[in-house]
């Protein structure tokens, strides 16, 4: 009886041991059976040149990987996307792999402790880490962390006509002082300097951050984003009345605040006006409808100033983030990485993106000038994002209205004081 009952044991541990053995490891990835699946929410549509490519990430993934996982993917509208993930966030019902903005967007969800710190896995993976353009996941650093890694990149760009450049001897700017003399020339000969809209004022708000930038270097904005600065620094007041001098310099159309963005980027287009500060983003329409007569350069820097022409204002764009809550953090981080492998990182910039990885694509199917951009961001030292998208839209959108008022006329002190008061109120810890 007893010999039986050993028997009975030994039967029941064996059994034991191998449901053990087949089951999924909670945070490797599988090993032999049941596969691990990473299961990843993104935005867009699904039939989007981008979405494509992202899919063909997860396929590559799914083909590649040595932890037994498999990957899945849903797309949903941008907009949609926003109100779903926050859903989710609040339900700590986030899947494994989740798309993110940087900045304002990220952080109340890293300071909810859901999303998972990706900073050793990106140290400890030396390959992985050289990968990414210097400086271009900082915007999704918090507290020295990384929360998430970018799959491209925003910028904005300061881009001129070659053709009127060339007709009166005017070369890129590199200083300020050179951009005056630009708009002086541009002025004595008919010309508009700058195109300019400025009826959604956050057009006049990207220039005037660069602005900033180039007076303050990062410091001003940092400061104002953790709470621990003010509107009125000097850095600010010091912009607010740059970008004066260059309403009564007459570098912006006639009428610039009442302006849309669109007939001014005609304007550009047709040789009415000389430079445009824009994002990225308009590159392929400007290549197509002006070819080789678009150039571009780095925003210039300001004499004496704190700022570098190697400091970019925009944003990394369809970042991925792993929730903190995943079972799955070494099998998601595997895919992220994927996202960043040369074969997927081509295939982006030959569909006309900029790229956050240093890629050297075929000349012949990459758009020129988009080219030369991801060739300038080899330099970069940092990128500062949208204020409007760092502060949130209360407080951002705010500024924008605060630069559209100073560019009207009013009082930069005032203006800003104003601001300070208003972000204080309306500030969300």
């Amino acid at each position: 009886m007893k010999r039986i009952l050993v028997m009975l044991l030994c039967v029941s541990i064996m059994f034991t041991f191998l449901a053990a053995c087949g089951s999924t490891s909670d945070n490797k990835g599988g090993v032999s059976g049941k596969k691990t699946e990473v299961k990843i929410s993104c935005w867009g549509i699904e039939t989007d040149p981008n979405s494509v490519i992202i899919k063909d990430a997860v396929e590559l993934f799914n083909k590649k990987n040595n932890m037994n996982a498999v990957a899945t993917v849903v797309f949903t509208e941008q907009e949609q996307y926003k109100t779903k993930i926050a859903a989710e966030m609040a339900a700590n019902e986030v899947p494994d792999v989740f798309n993110t903005w940087a900045a304002g967007f990220l952080k109340p969800f890293v300071k909810a402790g859901k999303v998972y710190d990706l900073t050793d896995k990106l140290n400890s993976d030396k390959e992985w880490k050289d990968r990414y353009v210097p400086g271009v996941y900082t915007p999704l650093e918090f507290d020295g962390k990384v929360y998430a890694l970018p799959t491209t990149q925003t910028v904005v760009c300061l881009f001129y006509n070659k053709e009127i450049f060339d007709r009166y001897g005017l070369k890129e700017p590199k200083t300020f002082d050179e951009l005056k003399n630009i708009i002086n020339v541009l002025n004595e000969n008919g010309i508009t300097p700058f195109a300019l809209g400025n009826k959604a004022p956050w057009v006049g708000a990207m220039f005037s951050e660069l602005v900033v930038n180039r007076v303050g270097g990062s410091e001003p904005y940092n400061k104002v984003y953790n709470g621990t600065g003010s509107w009125e620094d000097p850095a600010f007041i010091e912009a607010g009345k740059i970008m004066q001098e260059l309403v009564d310099m007459k570098a912006f159309p006639e009428g610039f605040n009442a302006l849309d963005n669109d007939p001014a980027q005609a304007d550009f287009i047709a040789g009415k006006s000389a430079m445009l500060v824009m994002g990225s983003w308009a590159i392929q329409q400007l290549y197509t409808d002006m070819q080789d007569k678009l150039g571009v350069c780095k925003f210039p820097e300001i004499t004496g100033g704190k700022g570098n022409a190697d400091t970019w204002l925009g944003q990394p764009d369809q970042s991925f983030a792993i929730a903190a809550k995943s079972n799955v953090k070494d099998a998601a981080a595997e895919f992220i990485k994927t996202i960043s492998d040369p074969e997927i990182q081509t295939k982006l910039s030959e569909a006309g993106n900029l790229v956050a990885t240093n890629i050297e694509p075929d000349p012949d199917k990459v758009n020129p000038v988009a080219m030369k951009v991801g060739e300038l961001l080899k330099d970069m030292k940092e990128l500062f994002v949208f204020y409007d998208v760092g502060l949130g839209a209360t407080i951002g959108n705010e500024y924008n209205n605060t630069i559209q008022a100073i560019t009207a006329g009013q009082s930069v002190e005032e203006s800003f004081k104003a601001l300070q008061q208003f972000t204080e109120q309306n500030r969300e810890d």
